[in-house]
C-alpha cells in the first residue's frame, strides 16, 4: 500500500512539473554549479575543473586561446551564456559567432589567437537567485578583482593575453568564496572612444547646422552600453524637428567610432531596463496620447528594433517610463564624454 501511494505521488509530481504546475526551482535539491575547461597554448584543452579552481597556467606566460563552460542547474530554470574578447576580433558578441551556451566553444582553435578578456552571465527564470562570479590572470597584472553576471573581467586595448580563470556560483545573498579587492577588467580604449565620439558629435552638429540650420538644441546625444562590453555606444539624435527626427548610432570598434545604424528618434526617449547606462534598452516615442515601446538590440553588428507595444492610451495615463532614464546633453555640452 505505501509502494503504491509513493508511486502515485511520484507520478502526480512529475505531471504537475510537465503541465507547468510546478515550477522547476521548487523541485531543485542543490545549488547550480559550474565546470569549465580552457584550450591553452603549448597544451592544448585541459581537463575539466570544478568551481573556483583554476583553469590555465601560471608563470609559464602561455595564453588562453579558448574555454568552454558546463552549467549544471540542479532542476532550476538557468542557462549560461558567455563571449571572449579574441585578439584580431574582438567580442564575439558583435560577430556572427555570437554569445556561447553552456559546453559551447568560445574562442579559437590553431589560430594562436589570445583571450584578452571573458563576460559571463546566467539566464532563465531563476537567475536572479544566483550570481555567477569569476576572475582571470593576466599578462603584466596578475589576479584580477572578481567580475559577476555579465561583467567584463580581462582587459582591452592593452594586447594582454589570458592566462587563468576561476568561475563559481553562489546565491544571489552571499560573496565570493575568495574575498578580494582589485580592478576585475582595465580598459585602455575608455579615454580613446571619448576623444573619438567628440568628434562625431560635432561633425554631425555641423551637418545639421548646414542642412537645417544651427541651434544650441541641435543634436542631442545619449551613452548607453548595449552590448555589455564595458564601452557605450553613442546615440546622437538629428534632424529638423520632432516630427522627423532619427537617432544615429555608433559603436567604437577598432580605436575607432563605427556607424551600427539608425532608429526613429521622433517625440523619442530612451530608458534602461535595469541602470541608464547599460544593459537592455527601451525606445518610448509618445505624441498626442499615443505611445509605442521598443527594444534596441545590437546584434551581429547591426541596430535591432523590436516594437513591444503601440497603443493609445486613455485620458490621465501618463506615458511609460523606467525608473532609469538614459542621461544626455546637447551637443555643444560635452560634459557626458569628459
Amino acid at each position: 500500500m505505501k509502494k503504491s501511494i509513493r508511486k502515485l505521488t511520484i507520478i502526480s509530481l512529475s505531471l504537475l512539473l510537465v503541465i507547468g504546475l510546478i515550477p522547476t526551482s521548487v523541485m531543485a535539491t542543490s545549488d547550480p554549479t559550474v565546470s569549465y575547461c580552457t584550450h591553452v597554448q603549448n597544451v592544448g584543452w585541459q581537463d575539466y575543473v570544478g568551481p573556483g579552481k583554476m583553469s590555465g597556467t601560471e608563470g609559464k606566460s602561455y595564453r588562453l586561446e579558448g574555454i568552454k563552460i558546463n552549467l549544471d542547474a540542479q532542476g532550476y530554470d538557468l542557462g549560461i551564456e558567455y563571449q571572449t574578447h579574441v585578439q584580431n576580433i574582438g567580442w564575439e558578441a558583435n560577430t556572427e559567432k555570437g554569445w556561447s551556451t553552456s559546453n559551447g566553444f568560445s574562442g579559437t582553435e590553431g589560430l594562436g589567437y589570445r583571450l584578452e578578456a571573458i563576460q559571463i552571465k546566467l539566464t532563465g527564470a531563476d537567475a536572479d537567485k544566483f550570481n555567477i562570479y569569476y576572475k582571470v590572470h593576466a599578462q603584466n597584472v596578475g589576479w584580477m578583482g572578481w567580475a559577476k553576471n555579465g561583467e567584463p573581467a580581462g582587459t582591452a586595448g592593452y594586447g594582454y593575453r589570458l592566462e587563468g580563470i576561476k568561475i563559481v556560483i553562489s546565491p544571489a545573498n552571499e560573496d565570493p568564496p575568495e574575498l578580494g579587492s582589485g580592478t576585475a577588467f582595465n580598459d585602455a580604449t575608455i579615454p580613446q572612444f571619448k576623444e573619438a565620439y567628440k568628434n562625431v558629435v560635432y561633425q554631425l552638429f555641423v551637418q545639421n547646422g548646414k542642412t537645417y540650420g544651427y541651434s544650441q538644441y541641435a543634436c542631442p546625444y545619449s551613452l548607453f552600453d548595449i552590448d555589455s562590453n564595458g564601452i557605450p555606444e553613442l546615440f546622437v539624435k538629428k534632424g529638423i524637428s520632432e516630427a522627423n527626427y532619427e537617432y544615429v548610432i555608433y559603436t567604437f570598434e577598432n580605436d575607432q567610432a563605427k556607424f551600427i545604424g539608425t532608429t526613429n528618434g521622433g517625440h523619442a526617449s530612451l530608458f534602461g531596463k535595469t541602470n541608464g547606462t547599460s544593459g537592455e534598452l527601451l525606445l518610448r516615442m509618445a505624441h498626442m496620447g499615443y505611445q509605442q515601446i521598443s527594444e534596441i538590440g545590437y546584434v551581429n553588428g547591426e541596430i535591432t528594433t523590436n516594437m513591444i507595444s503601440n497603443e493609445e492610451l486613455p485620458a490621465g495615463v501618463d506615458y511609460f517610463k523606467t525608473s532609469y532614464p538614459v542621461p544626455w546633453a546637447y551637443a555643444r555640452d560635452t560634459s557626458l564624454l569628459n
